[in-house]
């Protein structure tokens, strides 16, 4: 569900125009040209690209108001829900029309530093981005061979998102410590039985190349090692599937209609439908949930396992990156320092990225968090030394892996292909990508 470019500056409309999905036209179109910068007497107006939820949208255009009004720049945005923006980006970057300044999703950033799409921001350093307070292991997220291609806007984990309230009238026990895949069917019985059958335990996770990788991890695997090979095998793949399988065939997860419209968004979402208790997500989303289903129907837990590994890290939820065809590159610079420095920033964006890099910020913040992002924060604490490392960052030839992973996905729970054909499939695919 892919949104127009905005322009920022009337809250409200903004918001509204978020919320319903209608169209918004600009003066200059963000992607379209880095040449926009305005007449020489006149502001310098550059490009920046993200995708997220509606929340996230409206909190990202409050705090580009504040740059602006700081810099006297004009800042052209667009937005989209995930599914929509990776194939836009890379159509972009096959043209060269990629945004002043855009996020890539972690699987694609060696594919597009390769492919010369991002600019050595070593000059940069020091200058207009401040790294005083971002710990070098974070700083490390967007740098490649130890030089600086882009910086993470927040780190994260992934959670379990569920509803506490649906648990409790079900007469199930809230997930918790030792909570396991069988735990979820009985949970799935017991809530459809407390429903009359209306409601899964949780949104089917099947599709999402993330989830696959925390079920990785909690089994001591990798997607991708450090020297950029696969970390598991077919088996691994068919595996997950047949787990998948069980918790459809016990109706603990939702029908194939619901699951195949999955994009992150609450439109789509069916915890924020009804049509679930709960749902893996990505965790800087959490305070969506909250306003979309309420605070109390809202807790997070880590997914279950059979390992008593939860299969979770703190990793990057993306790399911003400059374009080298960028005619600002230092104003482009100054946003992404203000996006990850700016004490004010912080204070409008709160977790809706994940937990600040900006060390100072985060403290400043953390005491006055409320609602989702005090739930998100609460988790980290409680988890944090459960936590695995970040992971390797993908090789370059991936960035079309989670699509395809989808559309494996798709086809067994549409009948297409079996278990079996669909992880030996998918598994030629990783092997190709990487090859």
């Amino acid at each position: 569900m892919a949104q127009a470019p905005m322009r920022r500056g009337r809250r409200a409309l903004t918001a509204g125009i978020v919320a319903t999905g209608l169209v918004m036209t600009t003066s200059a179109c963000a992607g379209g040209d880095q040449g926009t910068g305005g007449d020489a007497d006149g502001p310098i107006t550059i490009s920046f690209q993200w995708w997220g939820n509606d929340e996230r949208a409206v909190l990202t255009e409050e705090a580009i108001d504040l740059f602006e009004e700081k810099n006297d720049v004009t800042v052209e945005t667009s937005f989209s829900a995930i599914d929509s923006y990776i194939p836009k980006l890379a159509t972009q970057i096959a043209s060269g029309s990629q945004p002043d300044l855009f996020l890539i999703p972690m699987e694609s950033v060696k594919e597009y530093t390769q492919k010369g799409a991002t600019t050595d921001l070593t000059e940069y350093i020091g200058e207009e981005i401040s790294v005083d307070d971002i710990p070098e292991s974070t700083q490390k997220i967007g740098q490649i061979d130890g030089t600086f291609y882009g910086f993470t806007l927040g780190t994260a984990t992934y959670g379990w998102a569920y509803d506490p309230v649906a648990f409790e009238e079900a007469g199930v026990e809230a997930p918790a410590a030792g909570f396991t895949w069988d735990d979820l069917i009985d949970a799935g019985e017991k809530i459809r039985a407390s429903t009359d059958g209306a409601k899964a335990a949780i949104t089917d996770p099947g599709g999402y190349i993330a989830h696959f990788g925390t079920y990785l991890d909690q089994n001591d695997k990798l997607m991708f090692t450090e020297e950029g090979e696969l970390g598991f095998e077919e088996s691994d793949l068919l595996e997950w599937f047949d787990l998948m399988e069980e918790l459809r065939d016990s109706g603990a997860s939702t029908d194939p209609q619901t699951t195949s419209t999955l994009d992150q968004s609450m439109q789509n979402s069916g915890f924020a439908l009804g049509k679930s208790a709960g749902e893996f997500i990505a965790a800087s989303i959490t305070g969506a949930f909250v306003d979309t289903i309420g605070e109390e129907h809202v807790a997070l837990a880590p997914m279950p396992t059979d390992t008593g590994k939860i299969g979770l890290g703190m990793a990057g939820t993306n790399v911003a990156a400059i374009s080298p065809k960028s005619e600002h590159p230092e104003v482009a610079a100054k946003l992404l320092d203000f996006l990850i420095n700016d004490p004010e920033a912080a204070q409008i964006l709160g977790l809706t990225r994940g937990i600040p890099l900006n060390t100072t910020n985060y403290e400043a913040l953390a005491p006055s968090l409320a609602g989702g992002d005090k739930i998100v924060n609460d988790f980290v604490l409680a988890h944090q030394d459960q936590l695995s490392d970040p992971s390797p960052l993908a090789p370059p030839g991936v960035s079309t892996l989670p699509a395809d992973f989808t559309l494996a996905y798709e086809n067994i729970i549409f009948g297409q292909q079996s278990n079996e054909d669909a992880a030996k499939s998918l598994f030629a695919q990783f092997q190709s990508a990487i090859s």
